[in-house]
């Protein structure tokens, strides 16, 4: 990450974001809180089958979930199942495989479905070709699949890039599109995070929307959100429509504890720190 980077990267949240997001909560019917899960509510590993919700996160998504007037989603690129797992919280909407499995029942939009060959066609040839590329892993998330490049040698891992690019470009009905240390491959139709999020926001109109992640495949969700100024960037990379930022996944806990406070007083009034630290415990 460079100065430049952060320089263009959208402000950090403050004390004045997060009143006007009080105050709109306060005249609404209430909030819907979506959010990523890997570098957004749990801290990037190495192997992502380690990635874990934080405690300290995951009670405060309990209490937000419990909370009147609160609608909280978690909204990742992981399978369903896993996903489900990884967070194990009640009274929340899950949707996995970037918006393409939704609900308790994994529901499975039938344009999806379709790709679905296309997709294991381009699993099994990868899975031969980078089969002697060290630390490379090809995930298989069924309607869609991953290449996780973060235990590729730095020297190789454009080769990999490559590698996915191409082999999916031979395959009819997917394409890729690529993000923190991973290339996806995914069906060729129209869905994605803010598509889960236009959803949301259809079934709850007077509810205030927030859509928090941290990767440029969480985009697409901010831009659901832009219109009432609710994307909130995990990082501090330029080039994206979020709205403003937080430093880390640390720092979306205390986002949330905020969120726990304004929301157990019915957001009448936005409890904040001071200007320059609005996010520091009390």
């Amino acid at each position: 990450m460079t100065g430049t980077d952060a320089d263009d990267a959208p402000p950090l949240v403050d004390a004045a974001w997060l009143r006007t997001v009080g105050e709109r909560v306060a005249e609404a019917d209430g909030l819907l809180l979506c959010l990523d899960f890997d570098g957004t509510l749990a801290p990037i590993v190495d192997d992502p089958d380690d990635a874990t919700l934080p405690r300290e996160t995951r009670q405060r998504l309990r209490q937000l979930a419990n909370a009147p007037d609160v609608t909280v989603a978690v909204v990742s690129g992981r399978e369903l199942s896993d996903l489900r797992e990884r967070v194990d919280l009640e009274d929340i909407h899950y949707a996995g495989n970037h918006g393409m499995e939704l609900g308790d029942e994994a529901r499975v939009p039938d344009a999806v479905a379709e790709h679905q060959p296309a997709v294991r066609s381009v699993v099994d040839r990868l899975r031969e070709s980078l089969a002697d590329v060290p630390g490379c892993r090809v995930e298989d998330k069924h309607l869609t699949a991953t290449v996780h490049l973060r235990g590729v040698p730095d020297d190789r891992q454009a080769e990999v890039a490559a590698a996915v690019r191409d082999t999916a470009a031979s395959v009819d009905g997917v394409h890729t599109s690529e993000g923190k240390a991973i290339v996806e491959v995914r069906p060729d139709v129209d869905l994605g995070k803010g598509w889960v999020v236009e959803r949301l926001r259809d079934a709850h109109p007077d509810h205030v929307p927030l859509f928090v992640g941290d990767d440029v495949t969480d985009e697409d969700g901010f831009r659901a959100v832009s219109d009432r100024d609710g994307g909130v960037l995990v990082g501090s990379r330029p080039d994206t429509d979020a709205t403003v930022r937080v430093p880390g996944p640390e720092t979306v806990t205390l986002l949330l504890g905020w969120l726990v406070e304004a929301a157990t007083d019915s957001f009448a009034s936005t409890p904040v720190g001071s200007d320059d630290a609005p996010l520091t415990p009390k």
